[in-house]
């Protein structure tokens, strides 16, 4: 009999069991990208911006990373299946660089290839760990939402190729470019705050899909409400620019205070708490505002992007990261970092909103990418250490 201490796995596989570790801190790096280039414009270190690029940035390269990170290491623990490959995860990452890279310098074709590759390799994990056999429990019903999401993504890079490479109206890109920006995560975060809006609170999570009848219900209705996002989605892009982001906000509210719980605030103590809960209200409020102030839309849809998207994203990550790597007791409290992350993403979202109104937009603009890349750079300084230890 041998005694000493436990032998720790590698950090490749420890990887493959969390992937959180690996694709958390590659997503805040294609987010610095994402918002780097307004900071380098805007001390004038450049001469040029894309405001196209930047919103693909973030949604194709930035939120993606964390979409992978959490659906990759929550769903299998909450079905009961394989847990990703070292291959799975090569392939992921390999599919983020080249999205990320390919949009930097504006080879857009080939990032929508690296785009389309990522949701190739996100449906497969899913099929094959459906048809192993040994799924033991089912995804809640929200997760309906989930393959309309990357059929969303799928369409939109389908039709900015079709512009690009095929020469197609130019509405094809318009929509694409909805479908991917918004559509996409709309779908994520109603259909994954159903699921974390709950545990993160402190209220039991909800239960299997088709458990019951009612579940059955509940995921024809969260359906209905994704299928609406996604219509409202084309009447935008035909004309409706009032009422179609209006129509879409509300539906996600009622994905999130309804299916999410969100009408009452966490039970349980935690900052990253109270940001989640906020980020789900940020969500709709900033679609609602650009449907009522059409003359503001980038502005009031900042408030959807950078208080609700990425505010969540955060929030999520952090719940994520304290409950597995031992880190318990700063999940009930305000960590530093935590509170700085908050600031910054804050301050970014004020600073931008405030761009529009202000004879200083550029200067705006680089001040909301320093809040946010001074944020986000505490928060990922504090736990790099943790991603890579057991």
């Amino acid at each position: 009999m041998t005694t000493g201490t436990p032998t720790v796995p590698p950090l490749t596989d420890r990887v493959c069991s969390e992937p959180f570790r690996l694709f958390f801190p590659v997503g805040v790096l294609l987010g610095w990208i994402g918002v780097g280039h307004w900071l380098l414009y805007g001390v004038g270190l450049t001469e040029s911006y894309s405001c196209f690029r930047h919103g693909l940035l973030q949604t194709q390269a930035f939120l993606m990373a964390f979409a992978v990170g959490f659906l990759w290491t929550a769903l299998p623990r909450r079905i009961a299946a394989p847990l990703a490959s070292g291959r799975e995860i090569a392939l992921a990452l390999a599919a983020l660089l080249l999205t990320g890279a390919a949009l930097v310098v504006d080879a857009f074709v080939a990032a929508e290839l690296g785009y389309l590759a990522l949701f190739t390799l996100l449906l497969a994990f899913a099929v094959r760990r459906a048809r192993a056999g040994t799924v033991q429990r089912r995804p809640p019903a929200a997760f309906v939402l989930l393959p309309l999401a990357a059929l969303l993504g799928v369409s939109g890079a389908l039709l900015i190729l079709a512009r690009l490479v095929l020469d197609a109206p130019p509405w094809t890109i318009a929509l694409g470019a909805l479908f991917i920006q918004q559509g996409v995560f709309l779908c994520l975060v109603m259909g994954i705050g159903a699921l974390v809006l709950p545990l993160i609170g402190g209220t039991p999570p909800p239960p299997d899909l088709f458990s019951s009848p009612r579940e059955t219900r509940v995921a024809w209705a969260f359906l209905a409400l994704g299928v609406t996002v996604a219509a409202s989605l084309v009447a935008e892009s035909l004309g409706a620019v009032r009422g179609a982001p209006i129509v879409r906000g509300v539906a996600v509210a009622l994905a999130l205070a309804v299916g999410g719980g969100a009408y009452r605030l966490p039970r349980r103590t935690g900052l990253h708490r109270k940001l989640v809960w906020l980020a789900a209200w940020l969500a709709p409020a900033g679609l609602v505002a650009s449907g009522l102030l059409p003359d503001f839309r980038v502005p009031a849809l900042h408030v959807l992007f950078i208080g609700g998207f990425s505010l969540m994203a955060f929030g999520v990550a952090t719940h994520v990261s304290l409950g597995h790597l031992g880190l318990a007791d700063a999940a009930l409290g305000r960590p530093k970092p935590v509170v700085v992350l908050a600031a910054g993403i804050l301050l970014a979202l004020l600073a931008r909103v405030a761009a529009d109104t202000s004879h200083t937009y550029f200067e705006h603009l680089a001040s909301a990418a320093l809040c946010w890349m001074i944020g986000t750079g505490v928060w990922l300084a504090w736990l790099a250490p943790r991603f890579v230890r057991r």
